[in-house]
This record gives C-alpha cells, structure tokens and sequence, in this order.
C-alpha cells in the first residue's frame, strides 16, 4: 500500500511567482522529469507545469521529483 501511495504522489518541486512572491508547486506525479523532454505546442512533458507557470529543474526550489 505504502508503494502505491509514493507512485501516486504529486512531485515536490516548487518555484516562486516574482512579480507576485506565490510559491508555484508543481502538480505532475512524482518522478516525471525528464531534462531532454521540452514543452512543445504549450505542453510540457519533462518540464514542472501549474496553470500557466512552466519550469526546468534549475528553478525548482526543492528537491524534486521524490513523494511528499
């Protein structure tokens, strides 16, 4: 059960909004980064998304990618 859990849960990298000072989270699942797999056509593959916020790893502020 708790394997299941971790393979559900939610990545963990965040970013922040620096016009506003929000904390961005990410809210792919956890373990999907994947440097080489840009957005294309506004949507990202590798890349960390929420709402209209997209980043790489080197903007996340966390480390990412492991369960909550």
């Amino acid at each position: 059960m708790s394997r299941r859990w971790v393979l559900n849960a939610l990545c963990t990298a965040q970013t922040v909004e620096l016009s506003t000072g929000d904390i961005i989270l990410c809210t792919r699942d956890a373990g999907h980064y994947d440097p080489t797999d840009k957005p294309t056509g506004g949507r990202p593959g590798g890349w960390h998304r929420c709402n209209s916020s997209i980043w790489n790893d080197s903007g996340a502020a966390c480390i990412p990618h492991a369960a909550i």
